[in-house]
């Protein structure tokens, strides 16, 4: 089973902000972790999120406004925070987008093993380091593109990243695999990750 980034930053951090979100969390914890939420609930249902209203569980929070159940309103808010903030790109695109913007940061999300295989031009390894500092920095619009293998793991990574905050931020999509196929034919296609 492939362990998502999601999966490995909890176990390398365990830190209690990347713990689970459940129908019992708060609602102002789960707007840490979402951005969107008291805008999305004001949107969608017209709710606009008191005070009081952030120390309630969002199963209180839901009954109180006879909302959808806790878990719809997780997945609709989740969702709203990808489509908001996140952009799967073509690899012309993103060759498009890596020689216009100079302070680009392309983040390679794949496994040690894959880098071998070639990585695309000024990419650097997402790892647990790097994720720390890239949560320190202040900037949330900082410009970021993502890939993997095929552009499931970088998709995961970059809503990791939107949930947080950061606004500009892009995956490659078909991941290297894509940019192999469009861009350069010299990159070797392999297989062994299937994401």
């Amino acid at each position: 089973m492939v362990q998502t980034l999601r999966e490995k930053i909890g176990a390398l951090f365990k830190r209690s902000e990347l713990t689970e979100i459940t129908e019992d969390s708060s609602v102002q914890k789960i707007a840490d972790f979402y951005p969107v939420f008291f805008d999305f609930v004001f949107r969608k249902y017209g709710v606009k999120v008191t005070p009081e209203d952030r120390h309630n569980s969002l199963k209180n929070f839901v009954q109180q406004y006879r909302l959808p159940p806790p878990q719809v309103v997780f997945m609709e808010v989740q969702l709203s925070s990808l489509n908001q903030t996140i952009e799967e790109i073509s690899p012309s695109e993103a060759q498009r987008l890596m020689g216009e913007q100079t302070t680009l940061r392309v983040l390679d999300v794949r496994e040690d093993w894959e880098l071998s295989m070639g990585t695309l031009p000024k990419s650097v390894p997402l790892t647990a380091e790097l994720l720390d500092e890239i949560l320190r920095n202040k900037n949330k619009e900082e410009t970021f593109l993502l890939y993997c293998h095929f552009g499931i793991r970088s998709l995961d990574a970059a809503s990791y990243l939107a949930d947080r905050g950061f606004t500009k931020v892009y995956v490659l999509k078909g991941g290297i695999d894509s940019w192999a196929k469009e861009i350069d034919p010299s990159l070797p296609r392999y297989e062994g990750a299937y994401c």
